[in-house]
C-alpha cells in the first residue's frame, strides 16, 4: 500500500488522498482513496479506489490460478502454502459475510435506513 501510494502521488502530485481510518486511531489507515481532476479537464473527476482494486485482482488471480487454472499455473493450485493462505480467504470472507447479515437481522433500522437512500 505504501508503494502504490508513493507512487500515485508521483504521478498524481494535485491528486489528495483520503485514508480509510483503521478501527482505532493508533491503526494505520486500512486504505487510501486518491481523487482529482484529469489533466485532460477540470469538469472531469475521478478516484482510484486501491483495496478495491485488489480485492477484484484476488479473484481474477486466484480464477486463473485456483479455480480454473491456466497452464502456466496449474502449479500454484498444488502449493501447500496457497492452498491455506486461499483458504484463509474464503474463510474470512465467509465470516465476513455472515456478520454483515447477522448485523442486518439485529438491527432492523440499518435495514431499514439503506432501503431509504435507494434511488426511486
Amino acid at each position: 500500500m505504501t508503494e502504490v501510494d508513493q507512487a500515485l502521488r508521483e504521478r498524481f502530485p494535485d491528486w489528495q488522498a483520503d485514508p480509510v481510518p483503521g478501527f482505532v486511531k493508533s491503526d494505520e489507515p486500512q486504505a487510501f482513496k486518491y481523487h482529482g481532476y484529469c489533466q485532460a479537464s477540470t469538469q472531469v473527476r475521478g478516484e482510484f479506489q486501491i483495496v478495491s482494486m485488489l480485492t477484484g485482482l484476488f479473484w481474477k488471480v486466484e480464477h486463473s490460478a485456483i479455480y480454473k487454472p491456466d497452464p502456466r499455473l496449474r502449479g500454484v493450485a498444488g502449493s501447500r502454502v496457497m492452498k491455506q493462505r486461499t483458504q484463509e480467504v474464503y474463510d474470512t470472507l465467509k465470516a465476513f459475510e455472515e456478520e454483515f447479515e447477522n448485523v442486518l437481522r439485529r438491527d432492523p433500522f440499518i435495514t431499514h435506513s439503506v432501503d431509504d437512500h435507494s434511488p426511486e
